[in-house]
């Protein structure tokens, strides 16, 4: 069974430098998926960059509910929002865990402002798009609530969700996300990706028991909204070196590694 390796630019709208970046990684390494933030002030730079720079590109939808306002009206989703109706940081959260080191709050967002802001989002890839997502899934933070929400939409929608990757349907192959788990994931994720962390396939590409298989990174460059608004700012830039990095692309092609996206696992 020959392996097939979705690499996605997770946060694509998040600043306009990092759309820059993000798309260098497409044309130029190994990125085969840019995941929208479609309610970011960004969004609609990086839609119309992709189609000037890579209309070819798979674009999904990265679903973000910490991270700037929402699509919805906010008095429509009260848990998810403050008083000045931009979604609550991560921070804030209550996590479904005590151990949860980055849900350190109180807040509980319910499962039906979830699933409305998860139709917004959706709608607004839409609109700035022309069509909808052949895939969607989660920033930052994913809860039980979270999950049900994105049952719920991808069930209604017929697209392939994050939250269930390793189930198979008659639509779809199962995807096995690759990095969950690994304890590695943290550490690779504050400091970005290393060229040596693929050489020595510490997230097992190779033997993986699934055909389809995705690692999600940020390749990205870094600018002031960045810097005041993400705790992830130089693994960005490592991100993307490695993204680009020759040596990479031709380790995949030796160990007969196929770069797809999301299109190849519909049936």
């Amino acid at each position: 069974m020959r392996k097939k390796l979705i690499v996605s630019a997770d946060d694509f709208g998040f600043s306009e430098a990092y759309n820059y970046g993000a798309v260098k990684g497409y044309q130029e390494g190994i990125i085969t998926v840019l995941s929208l933030m479609s309610n970011m002030a960004s969004a609609p730079h990086a839609v119309n960059l992709a189609k000037r720079e890579v209309p070819k590109a798979n674009l999904v939808l990265h679903t973000n509910f910490v991270q700037g306002r929402p699509v919805s009206e906010p008095e429509h989703i009260r848990s998810l929002v403050n008083e000045k109706g931009q979604f609550y940081r991560s921070y804030e959260w209550k996590g479904d865990n005590p151990s949860d080191k980055k849900c350190i709050g109180d807040i509980v967002v319910t499962v039906e402002d979830c699933y409305k802001e998860t139709v917004a989002q959706l709608n607004r890839f839409r609109e700035l798009t022309g069509h909808y997502p052949n895939h969607f899934e989660g920033h930052s933070v994913i809860n039980k609530n979270i999950s049900a929400a994105f049952h719920r939409a991808a069930m209604e929608f017929h697209i392939h969700c994050m939250t269930e990757p390793e189930v198979e349907t008659e639509e779809w192959h199962p995807v096995h996300e690759i990095m969950t788990g690994n304890p590695l994931f943290m550490e690779i994720l504050d400091r970005g990706l290393r060229p040596e962390d693929i050489y020595e396939d510490r997230f097992g590409i190779l033997n993986s028991p699934y055909e389809y298989n995705i690692i999600h990174l940020h390749p990205g460059y870094v600018d002031a909204y960045i810097l005041d608004n993400s705790s992830l700012t130089t693994a960005r830039c490592r991100d993307l070196q490695t993204a680009c990095d020759p040596g990479v692309k031709q380790w995949l092609l030796d160990h007969d590694v196929e770069l797809v996206d999301f299109s190849s696992i519909y049936k």
